[in-house]
């Protein structure tokens, strides 16, 4: 699952501030469950992955469609 950085500048020495991939967040994943944990300081969330539904809806939306 890909991190969504929500950390408004905190970080986790040697852990990127910034989105990570899902390779980076099976990797980070202890340490920023212990960080947060720790600190109380929410650093990363699930990122909402858009649907092929939600991606048309979005782009009615932007041309003005309303139905």
């Amino acid at each position: 699952m890909t991190l969504k950085y929500v950390g408004q500048g905190a970080y986790i020495y040697g852990i990127p501030a910034r989105d990570l991939t899902d390779e980076e967040a099976a990797q980070y994943e202890a340490a920023i469950r212990e960080q947060e944990a720790l600190t109380g300081t929410v650093m990363y969330e699930p990122a909402v992955q858009p649907t092929a539904m939600s991606k048309r809806g979005a782009k009615a939306a932007e041309e003005g469609d309303n139905g």
